[in-house]
């Protein structure tokens, strides 16, 4: 019996310095790393003000690959809100919902998930650093409140090494991800950037390799359009929209590409060349002769790409082809990393390269897989 009233007196001493010991314990907790990056601070920005690229910051779906995501409310900025669910109890289910977003400066999120804890918040800020501030310092912090939750204090104490290793291993993800993206501030290109869908089209079409030096693009692309030119009189055809070129490659030597010339029938209306399908496209016969005559008579699928006008040289397109790829990936959408992308030529051969010529700049998205 005195033994027995031992062990009793032991266990409510260790149960009242165990109360006493969580009393001191701090009632909140928080945890925070940082991550430099030399991308504009508005690209760090934008990959964080939304869940299309929740992946590539965030390490969930490591955890489970088979995670569930829903998406509610707006795309970007405050009220936009991913609830996942997961069979894996470890994750459970929850959700991520932005609470304040300042451009350039924080962006803050209310996380709901299976942990100790209330009032749990992702905090990310955004600083200048490096040389010239040309850098940007990304800076995570988590934090959550325990009240007078005990167990949850005594948990708070590992920290560090759990909701702390989560947030290492997302900053380094983001890193990854920041990377990939082409080091550009498109939040101050001049034209809108937006997705298009692109018709399918009739097309006179023909493969291009021409040296870069002494003009050598511009003669290439004057030459085949002279032969274009002999096959749309002699099939009866009119030029039913601007030159396309598609670029294939480029190297310090050549350019290599494809120029497609939209064309319909001579009494056919205008815009009768292009379709939503391949298959609604009219019927066209091309008779192509002469010796050297590469022009083919092609169809071209319909797709989606980015899209934007470019105003000015034409070897600035480059440039804006970049623009575009950085605006899509930041928002997730699904580029053909195939393509370098397309442009439509809204001006003569011999006006390309002045300040004042138009163009038409494209970057395919990849095609859906067939279910």
């Amino acid at each position: 019996m005195a033994r027995f009233l031992e062990f009793v007196v032991a266990f409510v001493l260790v149960a009242i310095l165990g109360v006493a010991v969580g009393l001191v314990l701090p009632p909140s907790r928080s945890v925070s790393h940082s991550v430099e990056t030399n991308r504009h601070v508005n690209v760090a920005f934008d990959m964080l003000n939304g869940f299309q690229r929740f992946n590539d910051w965030n390490t969930l779906h490591l955890r489970d690959p088979n995670v569930k995501f829903t998406l509610s409310g707006p795309a970007s900025g405050v009220g936009a809100k991913l609830e996942y669910t997961s069979n894996d109890r470890t994750v459970g289910s929850g959700s991520w919902e932005i609470t304040e977003s300042v451009p350039g400066e924080k962006i803050v999120f209310n996380v709901t998930d299976n942990a100790m804890g209330e009032n749990k918040t992702m905090r990310f800020t955004f600083e200048r650093s490096g040389r010239s501030q040309r850098n940007v310092k990304i800076t995570q912090r988590y934090r959550v409140e325990y009240g007078f939750n005990l167990v949850g204090r005594y948990a708070g104490m590992y920290m560090s090494s759990s909701a702390g290793k989560r947030v290492q291993n997302g900053l380094k993800v983001l890193s990854n991800a920041l990377a990939s993206v082409p080091r550009v501030d498109y939040t101050i290109y001049e034209h809108p950037l937006q997705l298009v869908d692109v018709p399918a089209m009739n097309a006179l079409r023909v493969d291009v390799e021409a040296p870069l030096r002494d003009d050598g693009v511009a003669v290439s692309m004057t030459n085949q359009l002279a032969w274009m030119d002999r096959v749309i009189e002699a099939s009866g055809f009119a030029k039913d929209g601007p030159l396309r070129i598609v670029t294939v490659d480029r190297t310090s030597e050549a350019y290599s590409f494809i120029m497609l010339l939209p064309v319909r029938a001579k009494d056919a209306p205008e815009g009768s060349s292009r379709a939503a399908t391949v298959a609604e496209l009219p019927v066209l016969e091309a008779t192509i002769a002469g010796d050297g005559n590469k022009v083919v008579l092609s169809q071209e699928a319909p797709l989606k790409a980015a899209n934007t006008k470019w105003v000015g040289p034409a070897p600035g397109l480059q440039r804006v082809r970049d623009t575009l790829r950085a605006w899509a990936i930041v928002r997730g959408y699904p580029l053909d990393n195939a393509s370098q992308g397309f442009d439509d030529y809204t001006v003569d051969i011999p006006e390309i390269l002045s300040p004042e010529a138009e163009f038409q700049a494209f970057l395919p998205l990849k095609a859906p897989e067939a279910q």
